[in-house]
């Protein structure tokens, strides 16, 4: 879970993303990109990253947490 926590960490977009989608649910990248001011080019590789690691999914067009980064999202909680 530490480089997990360090690779999300290393970036405040991605950071941010898992934040917001921990707090307020499935949403669009485009939706994503809005709230957080990231560009779209930005917000795609950010999304692109954290899928990667399993940390998010997308289903019907909205990006969500998966178990493996709702976990991650708690232990940033814990340790804020």
């Amino acid at each position: 879970m530490d480089d997990l926590i360090g690779f999300v960490l290393g970036n405040k977009h991605r950071g941010r993303v898992i934040e917001v989608l921990g707090s307020k649910g499935p949403m669009s990248a485009d939706k994503i990109a809005k709230i957080e001011r990231i560009t779209p080019p930005a917000i795609r590789k950010v999304l692109q990253d954290l899928d990667e690691r399993g940390l998010i999914e997308e289903l019907d067009g909205a990006w969500r947490l998966t178990e493996r980064g709702v976990e991650l999202e708690r232990e940033l909680k814990r340790r804020s």
